[in-house]
């Protein structure tokens, strides 16, 4: 392992972003929990799905780097509240299509609407070329960062 320069927490990449995405989310869940009945895990595979269905547990459990576990019990979750349906891959009769239904999707939308007007909030005042330099920073990071556990998101 080559000798790498000491960064204090504060300069941190993970600590950093991990902190902002902690305090978005403590601000939000109460209001997803009570309104939706979504815990922070079944809103994040709610999301995932929304974004990019049909998937399957394993793609989802990717895509969110959360334990299959955990995946699975907010998926059964979903599917009991009537937010997602399951139904099976054409290519593999084995494998689960997991996707939102219409109730799902209405959620989805709103929740959704809840983080763009917070993200939008904390993004105001921002000047447009900080907010390129940011989001293109934040993309190389992301590319990156999937090769360190060998999975692109």
């Amino acid at each position: 392992m080559r000798n790498s320069p000491r960064v204090p927490l504060e300069n941190r990449i993970s600590y950093r972003c991990l902190s902002v995405a902690s305090r978005i989310t403590r601000h939000l869940a109460p209001r997803w929990k009570s309104e939706f009945g979504l815990t922070v895990t079944s809103w994040r595979v709610m999301a995932v799905i929304g974004r990019y269905e049909p998937l399957s547990a394993m793609q989802v459990a990717e895509r969110t780097s959360t334990d299959a576990f955990f995946v699975g019990r907010a998926i059964d979750k979903l599917v009991e509240q009537g937010y997602l349906k399951k139904g099976v891959d054409p290519d593999d009769r084995r494998r689960l299509r997991l996707s939102l239904t219409a109730t799902g999707r209405k959620v989805h939308r709103q929740v959704e609407d809840m983080i763009n007007l917070v993200e939008a909030d904390l993004l105001a005042g921002i000047p447009a070329d900080h907010l390129s330099t940011f989001f293109a920073t934040i993309s190389l990071l992301e590319s990156r960062a999937g090769r360190l556990g060998g999975c692109d998101p």
